[in-house]
């Protein structure tokens, strides 16, 4: 063994700060190897990632999605590496700024007041980005890292056209804004559950059970003569919670159990009234497809449900179908039939949704 082969690297050694520098719309594995390439190559880390909102929505636009904010981009990234501490993600504000060499200084400016300190080093993905920096920073060293896509072959903009394509790539925090979402409702003993559930399995994916399902038994000892205003509210916030989580583990789509609307009904079933901070929570686009279940299947007793009568079980249902249409809920495909062709008709359009 060489001298060479027994020195070791001391972290002093090596540059005090680093920039990398971005859009991450959105961010995927070529830049989280540009970054960690970074990271390891130095002793401290700014990740900076642009807010030039005529730029982000002009893109957005351009690729048929909605357009992602700069704080969603940085939540993200902050997320990816909170457990690095050497790598600090911020904002660059380029807003009311032109795109030509007369501007770069401004640019170079409102960087110098982001990084409030010497730049050692650049790492970025973008030649044009790398002719801008050494413009500006004459002295700093830039490196190009990946520039061809050879490591991981994917842009942003490929991405944002078709994020089911290229899935594998989205880093794990920005998923959920791609996921498709599909609610699966109806009144008491229509299956969907049971059909929830099964559209979790058949595509791989997560899906929110229905916090509301178990309510009584968990916290009014089984009585549901026991429940209060308060009650339907705890409901509403334990069933968000419910699907946060369900959201950060999906697999391209994600299915719902129930959602704000559902709570809604019980209210008025079991209070009599609506609950105004309930109704807060309902978000008509939330969802991007919901499928509601007729009461056509027979009533199955658990004992939990009250409204077995069939007469009882349809009045029910058009009033939770109202519910729906009175709030602004969109794409609400109405399913009947048999398990078989309920779950069947439910792959299919959830399918769509992915394709």
């Amino acid at each position: 063994m060489s001298d060479k082969d027994n020195i070791v690297i001391n972290l002093k050694d090596l540059p005090k700060v680093g920039v990398c520098y971005g859009k991450f719309l959105p961010p995927h594995r070529g830049h989280l190897y540009t970054i960690l390439e970074a990271a390891t190559n130095v002793q401290k880390l700014y990740v900076v990632v642009s807010d030039n909102s005529n730029k982000i929505d002009k893109l957005c636009k351009e690729d048929g999605i909605d357009v992602i904010p700069v704080a969603l981009r940085l939540q993200w990234l902050a997320q990816q590496f909170q457990d690095m501490d050497h790598i600090k993600v911020v904002v660059l504000d380029e807003n009311n700024m032109g795109d030509d060499e007369n501007s770069w200084n401004v640019w170079a400016d409102r960087l110098k007041d982001v990084v409030k300190e010497h730049i050692d080093v650049f790492y970025c993905r973008d030649l044009d980005d790398s002719r801008r920096i050494k413009h500006c920073f004459k002295n700093t060293k830039v490196n190009l890292v990946d520039r061809n896509d050879t490591i991981f072959n994917v842009n942003s903009s490929e991405i944002r056209k078709s994020p089911f394509k290229y899935w594998d790539y989205i880093l794990g925090p920005a998923r959920p804004y791609f996921t498709k979402k599909v609610l699966i409702t109806g009144t008491e003993s229509s299956g969907k559950t049971t059909l929830t559930k099964s559209l979790a399995k058949i595509f791989n994916t997560s899906w929110s059970e229905e916090e509301g399902r178990y309510y009584a038994e968990k916290f009014l000892g089984g009585d549901e003569n026991y429940f209060t205003d308060e009650d339907f509210i705890r409901m509403t916030h334990l069933q968000v919670e419910q699907d946060y989580d369900a959201m950060r583990n999906a697999n391209k789509i994600c299915f719902f159990d129930t959602d704000a609307t559902a709570t809604q009904y019980y209210s008025r079933l079991y209070m009599g009234h609506e609950n105004k901070i309930v109704e807060s929570y309902i978000n008509p686009d939330k969802y991007d497809l919901v499928l509601l279940l007729k009461p056509d299947v027979e009533w199955v007793a658990d004992g939990q449900r009250l409204n077995g009568n069939q007469e009882k079980r349809e009045r029910l249902y058009l009033n939770l179908k109202q519910m729906y249409v009175e709030r602004g809920f969109k794409n609400i495909i109405e399913i009947s039939g048999d398990y078989n062709t309920r779950l069947n008709t439910a792959i299919l359009k959830s399918m769509e949704l992915i394709r």
